[in-house]
């Protein structure tokens, strides 16, 4: 699940500096050098991150102005390049995560890349259900604990299978291993949902070592999937 950018500029400097940075950081880039090339990459496909010429590319300010009206890239994370004329305000006011201003640096387009990228991979952490069927101990109340089969996990909670008449409510401790490793996440959740042994989860305490693990655990499962898709929700 590779990462790809478009960056919409006909500045041969500033798109060759800007695609430098991003495949550095394993970013796919397209480009379009016109609005017209834009606006027909930004319907035809989408993208994590579109980086837009503002001041120096004729109608570059309006697809900042629309791009959050096109479905495909709606959620998409935007750099402003401004050039004197658009103001930072502006670009944030319509919708920019992030802004630059030229002359442009290497170092200035690396630190904001990479700010960036971990925006991009938080989201997707967020919403990517990663399938597990690991074993995992859960524990509600004073009862004893049981143990449930993992069917997803997502950075933000995960669906556990559990065979029990009992169907639990409120908060309830969790334990299971990430497939592969060794690392054991330890945290709390909130039931969610339940539906015919199934459990939605969503995760409101977790140690600081499960939690770092667990987003390094789905970063690479998200490099790794074959496309974006649309995963369920636990």
């Amino acid at each position: 699940m590779s990462l790809e950018a478009l960056i919409v500029s006909k500045d041969k400097t500033a798109v060759a500096a800007f695609r430098r940075v991003l495949q550095a950081n394993s970013i796919r880039v397209s480009a379009a050098a016109n609005s017209e090339a834009a606006h027909k990459a930004l319907t035809d496909k989408a993208y994590d991150a579109v980086i837009i010429d503002c001041d120096d590319l004729d109608g570059g300010l309006n697809i900042l102005h629309e791009i959050r009206n096109v479905e495909n890239n709606r959620k998409a994370v935007v750099f402003a390049v401004l050039h004197g004329k658009t103001t930072s305000k502006d670009a944030y006011d319509l919708g920019s995560n992030f802004v630059l201003k030229k002359p442009l640096s290497a170092a200035m387009i690396s630190r904001t890349v990479q700010a960036g990228r971990g925006l991009i991979m938080s989201d997707r952490r967020r919403h990517f259900r990663c399938p597990v069927g690991a074993v995992a101990t859960l524990k509600y109340g004073r009862k004893p604990a049981i143990e449930g089969t993992v069917l997803n996990v997502s950075d933000s909670g995960m669906a556990v299978l559990i065979d029990s008449k009992e169907t639990p409510s409120g908060k309830i401790k969790v334990r299971f291993h990430l497939p592969g490793t060794e690392t054991e996440v330890d945290g709390t959740c909130l039931i969610q949902w339940a539906s015919a042994g199934k459990l939605g989860l969503r995760f409101v305490e977790m140690s600081p070592e499960s939690r770092l693990e667990l987003n390094r655990w789905l970063s690479r499962k998200i490099q790794s999937a074959p496309s974006m898709g649309n995963q369920p929700s636990a």
